[in-house]
């Protein structure tokens, strides 16, 4: 049996804002012009932007 994953006892739980990096990431590679150009976006995710 593995053991339980999640919050160490101790250890401060640290606040991530997912709802704006998500939003940033959006913006910097799929606005309309994209801040980052489609060599980066594939360096970054290895992938072309078509399979989104």
């Amino acid at each position: 049996m593995e053991p339980r994953r999640g919050s160490v006892v101790g250890r401060q739980t640290v606040l991530r804002d997912r709802y704006n990096g998500h939003r940033r990431l959006i913006a910097y590679y799929f606005d309309n012009p994209p801040v980052y150009n489609d060599n980066i976006f594939h360096r970054r995710f290895r992938m072309t932007k078509a399979m989104f």
